[in-house]
C-alpha cells in the first residue's frame, strides 16, 4: 500500500525541520535544528558518535517525541501523521533491529505485512544484488550478512524517502560499492536519501550536500565541494638526512618529528605543499584523510559550538542539483 503526499499539496522538500528539539537531562540531544532536504537529493548528515544524528532520525520517524519545534517527511507531520511517515520511509537503524530468531525471509514478510504490502516487493532483486541470503536465521549470520538483510528489508517496499543511519557498518568494500550503486539508482528514480554517518569518505562518494552536526547543533550545511576544499590532510614524510623546518611551512600544524620522519597536518591548497616537498629528498610519503573531528576543528576553532553556531547561514549556500 502506497501513501502519497497529502491531497492538494506536493511538498517542495522531502524533509523539513523547523527549530526541532529533543533534549536530555545530561545536556545531549538536538537543540533547535532547522534544515531542508530537497526532493530527489542524496543528503549527508555528518557527525561523530554522540553528536545527535540518531536522535534526529528517531525523532523524525516518531520513535522519540520532540520537546519543541516541528518537522515533516514527504509532506507528513511527524507528530500528527507518524504512521504515514513510517509508511513512506525506508529506515535502516544504526544497530540492526531485526528479529534474530527469524530468518531474513520471515523478517521481510513481517515488515511488509505491517506496511500493508502484499508479496515480497523488490526483495529478490535487492537480495541478489547485495548477495544477501534470506534463508538462515539471522542469529546464524555474520554481522555483515545481517546488515545486507536489513538493507533489503528497508528498501523492499519501494519507499519515497530512505533514512539510513550508519548504513555501511559491517559491509565489505565490494558490497559497499554495490550498495552505493543501488542508492544512485534510487535517486535517479526520484527517491530522496538521507544518510547519517561519521565516515566522511562514504558521504563524499554519494552526496551533493551535507549537514554537519556537533553537540546537537548544526554547524554547517553546505555543498560537498565546499567541504572538500576545507579539509585537512595528515602527512607522514621520511626525509633523507636532517628534515627541513616543516613547522614553518604555510598551512602546516601539529608537527611531530621522529628522527628523519615527520608527521604533520596540512590545511590549504595541495599544490604549494607539493612544491615544497619536491624541493626535498624524501624516501617515503603517506597522505591520509582526516577524521571528521579534524574537519570540524578546521572549520570551527573559535569557541564552543553552542555559542551562536546555527546552520541557518549554511542553508543559503546554494541549491542542490543532484548527488554525485
Amino acid at each position: 500500500m502506497k501513501i502519497a503526499a497529502k491531497a492538494g499539496r506536493i511538498p517542495m522538500y522531502a524533509i523539513e525541520l523547523w527549530n526541532l528539539r529533543k533534549e536530555y537531562r545530561n545536556g545531549r540531544g538536538i537543540h533547535g535544528l532547522s534544515l531542508q532536504v530537497e526532493q530527489g537529493e542524496i543528503f549527508g548528515f555528518l557527525g561523530p558518535n554522540g553528536a545527535g544524528k540518531s536522535t534526529t532520525i528517531r525523532t523524525l520517524l516518531g520513535l522519540l517525541t520532540p520537546d519543541g519545534g516541528r518537522a515533516q517527511v514527504a509532506g507528513w507531520d511527524i507528530l500528527r501523521d507518524s504512521v504515514a511517515v513510517r509508511r513512506v520511509t525506508g529506515y535502516l537503524p544504526s544497530e540492526n533491529a531485526l528479529y534474530t530468531d527469524l530468518s531474513g525471509a520471515e523478517n521481510l514478510r513481517f515488515a511488509l505485512q505491517v506496511r500493508g504490502v502484499s508479496g515480497t516487493g523488490r526483495a529478490r532483486e535487492l537480495a541478489e544484488r547485495l548477495g544477501a541470503d534470506l534463508r538462515p536465521r539471522l542469529r546464524n549470520l555474520s554481522h555483515g550478512q545481517r546488515q545486507k538483510v536489513a538493507i533489503v528489508v528497508a528498501l523492499a517496499h519501494d519507499p519515497q524517502v530512505l533514512i539510513l543511519d550508519e548504513p555501511t557498518t559491517g559491509l565489505d568494500p565490494l558490497v559497499q560499492e554495490t550498495f552505493f550503486s543501488l542508492l544512485r539508482e534510487e535517486q535517479a528514480r526520484g527517491k530522496t536519501i538521507f544518510i547519517s554517518s561519521h565516515v566522511l569518505s562514504e558521504v563524499e562518494a554519494l552526496c551533493g550536500r551535507v549537514a554537519i552536526i556537533r553537540d546537537g547543533v548544526l554547524v554547517e550545511v553546505n555543498q560537498v565541494e565546499a567541504l572538500r576544499h576545507s579539509r585537512v590532510k595528515r602527512l607522514d614524510v621520511a626525509f633523507v638526512g636532517t628534515p627541513p623546518n616543516v613547522a614553518a611551512w604555510p598551512g602546516v600544524r601539529k608537527v611531530c618529528q621522529d628522527g628523519q620522519r615527520v608527521r604533520f597536518a596540512y590545511h590549504g591548497q595541495i599544490l604549494p605543499l607539493l612544491r615544497l616537498l619536491a624541493a626535498e629528498e624524501i624516501t617515503d610519503l603517506t597522505v591520509n584523510d582526516p577524521s571528521l573531528e579534524e574537519v570540524f576543528r578546521a572549520f570551527y576553532q573559535n569557541g564552543p559550538v553552542r555559542d551562536g553556531a546555527s546552520g541557518r547561514a549554511g542553508l543559503q549556500s546554494g541549491s542542490h542539483k543532484g548527488g554525485r
